[in-house]
């Protein structure tokens, strides 16, 4: 991966990239699975409808309004992103994993919009489909596209949802998983 190009388009979308995080103790795959939780596990949603002509904006504002109130953002704006590389196993580019990018939030930012057009975020344009934690794991942040509208959802301590912490002892020492991913869910499970 050109992480010259990289550190470019989340530049372009408000984006600083400071470098891969390996070893973090906090599976990015499970990070995915925000919106496989419900309510009752603490999983929060806000929601911009699709045929909303401000829908990019409103999904902006309400990123930025769940990622502060449940504490994404590190003191200086850093936070977990996760980020699609070729998977270490793999005999071809097809099968990827995610891998934690450190980044800071810079004035100026459009997670929904440009960071989804320049494929950091989501794609096309205004389709969120991101995964991002707080740098110690205490709150995750997952974008989507829903039926009929766009959004973000955050859930906060999430080694307390017992739906995570099943997932993840099914998946430890998986043949898909590779060595840094199975390292990380039992870090994850024993944190």
């Amino acid at each position: 991966m050109d992480t010259e190009i990289l550190a470019q388009a989340m530049k372009d979308c408000g984006l600083r990239f400071l470098g891969f995080m390996r070893g973090t103790g906090i599976p990015p795959y499970l990070a995915g699975m925000v919106t496989s939780c419900g309510t009752g596990e603490g999983r929060r949603n806000r929601t911009a409808a699709f045929d909303d002509p401000a829908r990019v904006p409103k999904a902006n504002a309400d990123w930025f309004e769940l990622a502060t109130e449940f504490g994404l953002f590190s003191a200086d704006r850093q936070f977990l992103l996760s980020i699609s590389v070729p998977h270490p196993d793999a005999a071809d580019d097809t099968d990827v994993e995610g891998v934690w990018g450190l980044v800071e939030l810079t004035d100026g930012w459009d997670i929904m919009g440009a960071g989804c057009a320049a494929g950091i975020t989501g794609s096309p344009y205004g389709c969120p489909a991101f995964v991002m934690s707080a740098l110690d794991g205490s709150v995750f942040v997952q974008g989507t596209v829903w039926q009929d509208s766009i959004g973000t959802a955050v859930l906060p301590n999430p080694r307390r949802v017992q739906s995570l912490r099943d997932i993840a002892r099914l998946s430890v020492g998986k043949p898909y998983q590779s060595a840094a991913e199975n390292e990380d869910t039992v870090a994850w499970l024993n944190s």
